[in-house]
């Protein structure tokens, strides 16, 4: 059968509560879900035909959202960031802790964020643009692979005869 209709006749704790009912689930088969969903049943039972809630999601953008944004479109992406090394900023969060300093100067989003490029780029803190014609330094995904690719070792050639023959 290409298709079920199951879905709609119940949501899936009731499919596993009548499959352990039965015995055509052991009891030590059962998800790690099942138990917590016992113990906190939600409010409204899901069901398949039952429409969703009318309600209004706000979005949800902060000033330096912005700031973000037009740093990663004249800047572009810096490459690998590892998120768990907490030592170094990134050069985006470099930009927008100078930004906030710079900013009671200035009047003009535009002025401001020019003259924080500048700044930091006197600096050296802040890649070059994008948009220039800078050679890539081999710092993305597919130059990485290729430079793994082209580094690994040639694989042994395997005879299995040579392999079943006592010697």
């Amino acid at each position: 059968m290409a298709s079920s209709r199951l879905e709609r006749i119940g949501n899936i704790y009731s499919r596993v509560r009548g499959l352990l009912r039965s015995g055509a689930m052991k009891p030590e088969d059962k998800p790690i879900w099942y138990e917590v969903y016992e113990a906190f049943p939600p409010k409204v039972e899901p069901q398949y035909g039952r429409k969703a809630s009318e309600i209004t999601i706000h979005p949800i953008f902060y000033p330096e959202d912005i700031v973000r944004a037009k740093f990663y479109e004249r800047f572009g992406s810096p490459g690998l960031i590892s998120l768990a090394n907490n030592e170094y900023p990134t050069p985006c969060q470099k930009f927008l802790d100078r930004y906030k300093e710079m900013e009671k100067g200035f009047s003009d989003e535009n002025e401001l964020f020019e003259a924080v490029a500048k700044v930091m780029e006197e600096e050296k803190s802040v890649p070059e643009s994008v948009s220039s014609n800078q050679p890539d330094n081999g710092t993305s995904m597919a130059s990485m692979f290729s430079s793994a690719v082209s580094k690994s070792q040639p694989q042994p050639k395997i005879n299995v005869g040579d392999l079943l023959t006592e010697k």
